[in-house]
């Protein structure tokens, strides 16, 4: 009878202990998801950094038009309208336009998907 109840009480506890171990969730709650700039952003935020997010332009406090680019959020949020004022129109940076190959930079950040990531 002792053997018995050794034996039952060694199968409780590991089974207990199965129980209560972690176990994969098949849905987990996802976390903060790490993502490293891509070379053809970090090419375009530099050119923006050098000709936009300067002092009186895009850049805090001044932030012309709203839009301030000292977040590569805000500088993938606003992708076409960078490429459309600074390859299509030619219309900025407002000190004279980029050369053809900062325009193609940023031509091919956009048609590269205009992410973060690329």
């Amino acid at each position: 009878m002792k053997k018995l109840t050794y034996l039952l009480s060694i199968v409780t506890v590991m089974g207990i202990a199965f129980a209560c171990s972690k176990s994969e969730d098949s849905n987990p709650i996802p976390g903060p998801i790490e993502t490293t700039a891509g070379p053809k952003f970090l090419a375009v935020k530099s050119l923006i950094s050098g000709s936009c997010a300067l002092s009186g332009c895009h850049i805090s406090p001044a932030n012309t038009g709203g839009i301030n680019f000292e977040s590569n959020a805000s500088i993938v949020s606003n992708g076409s309208r960078i490429k459309t004022r600074v390859v299509d129109l030619g219309t900025m940076p407002p000190t004279g336009q980029l050369s053809a190959a900062d325009k193609a930079i940023v031509s091919d950040w956009i048609n590269a998907g205009g992410k973060l990531t690329d």
